[in-house]
């Protein structure tokens, strides 16, 4: 313990100066009866002291503290002596001491979080450390963790105001995809990439805001459209298909007024006074052109449209076909026979030479080459060990160049393999000959009406 010789108080040994007067405290022996301890608590206390400063014990009866400040009673009997009354005898020997224990309000106190050390209750800082206490070390902590709440709160705010300005600065990813691959593309006017062969890029660093896209590729109409970044977007994503370009074709005729078909639909007549004719828009790729006029030669060729193109058809002659003459008749009818007996015989190279290079149809296809009729036939063949094709109520149709012809006949087939595999039946078949080289060739081939099929 630590002593302030002025206030006469004590003080823990981590004290330096006294709180009251603000001198230095001393550590030394204490002198007589100075030091004492409370009767309750055990706590130092000083001789002159009325309570103990730290359970509030009443050190001394009440009457003692009250004469030690007030003056001594004046005794009646002495005063009536003075007044001229007999004077008693008055003894002075000391009345019995009857010791009184009052107990005084305990006041409210504080332990220091710190040290230990019991303070007042309405202390803010420790007597023993300086920590603070009570209300007031309440306080403190309060105003700490306020602070600490806005310093994060300011970081996270920070932050986040950092990252909003680094993300609309650096901007984000945007992938697209487009069919078919191999695309440029275009974004604000600047070329950026071309997607990969499975039609796929991701261009990063857009910014948020409004943007203009384009994606181009030869033989496909040029693609554009706008699109929007938020501000809350982490990416976007973006689908293109382009549309093949279409281009125009172009018709001269000689003579004018004939009809005009492209891959063997009509498109027109070249009517106009020069003998044009333009198409509607086709796509791009390989397409055959057939111009046909009564009494001439059918003109045909195959283009391969890579933009417009024009061509120039200048239409043959052709023979006056006389309607009494059997000898086309007849010709055809021969072709057709032998048509049909090269399928009996399994021949696929005979049957073959029964056709064109390509067929203007063949069942639901359009301009179909040669190749995929021997492919279907050679199946057949191949299957079947017994064919037998027979051909009825033949009704041929000849135009007016006498040079195309259209035959409509009943046939009936019947097929027969090993293992019992047999596929027979009768059909309506509508066949297209055409005079090409002095042969009748077929150009075209369909089933019109089905009597009855077994498999």
């Amino acid at each position: 313990m630590k002593y302030c010789h002025n206030c006469k108080l004590d003080y823990p040994d981590t004290s330096t100066f006294c709180k009251s007067c603000g001198r230095g405290l001393v550590t030394e022996p204490w002198a007589g009866n100075h030091r004492q301890s409370c009767p309750s608590c055990g706590a130092s206390v000083q001789a002159e002291w009325a309570f103990c400063k730290q359970c509030a014990f009443a050190l001394k009866p009440i009457g003692a503290v009250v004469s030690s400040q007030a003056p001594a009673p004046v005794s009646s009997r002495a005063a009536t002596a003075g007044a001229g009354q007999t004077d008693y005898p008055v003894s002075t020997a000391p009345l019995p001491r009857t010791r009184t224990t009052v107990s005084a309000p305990v006041s409210e106190q504080s332990q220091c979080p710190t040290c230990g050390h019991r303070n007042p209750g309405d202390a803010q800082l420790c007597e023993a450390c300086g920590a603070p206490v009570g209300s007031f070390a309440r306080k403190l902590k309060k105003k700490k963790i306020a602070t600490a709440a806005s310093v994060v709160l300011g970081v996270v705010l920070f932050a986040t105001g950092a990252a909003a300005a680094g993300w609309y600065a650096l901007g984000v990813k945007v992938t697209i995809q487009t069919d078919p691959g191999d695309s440029k593309i275009v974004i604000d006017g600047q070329e950026v990439g071309r997607t990969n062969s499975y039609g796929s890029v991701t261009i990063s660093r857009i910014r948020a805001g409004d943007h203009s896209l384009a994606v181009m590729r030869d033989g496909y109409d040029e693609w554009k459209q706008s699109f929007n970044i938020a501000f809350t977007d982490f990416g976007k994503s973006l689908n293109v298909k382009l549309n093949p370009t279409k281009y125009k074709l172009t018709i001269v005729s000689s003579p004018g007024g004939s009809e005009v078909l492209v891959d063997n639909n009509s498109m027109g007549s070249t009517n106009d006074p020069d003998g044009n004719l333009q198409t509607a828009p086709l796509a791009p790729g390989e397409h055959t052109v057939i111009v046909r006029h009564d009494g001439y030669r059918d003109w045909k060729q195959t283009v391969s449209l890579k933009g417009d193109i024009k061509l120039d058809a200048t239409l043959s002659s052709a023979p006056v076909y006389d309607p009494s003459s059997s000898s086309a008749d007849s010709e055809i009818r021969n072709t057709l026979d032998g048509w049909a007996q090269s399928t009996g015989n399994r021949d696929i190279d005979s049957h073959m030479r029964y056709y064109a290079d390509t067929l203007d149809y063949y069942y639901a296809r359009t301009l179909v080459p040669s190749s995929k009729v021997r492919e279907d036939r050679s199946k057949a063949f191949a299957k079947f060990t017994y064919l037998s094709v027979q051909l009825n109520n033949m009704n041929v149709q000849l135009d007016s160049t006498g040079q195309r012809a259209t035959i409509v006949f009943d046939k009936v087939f019947d097929f027969r393999g090993d293992n019992n595999a047999f596929y027979n039946g009768s059909v309506q078949e509508q066949l297209t000959l055409t005079k090409l080289g002095g042969a009748w060739l077929i150009t075209g081939e369909k089933e019109l009406k089905v009597y009855y099929v077994n498999k």
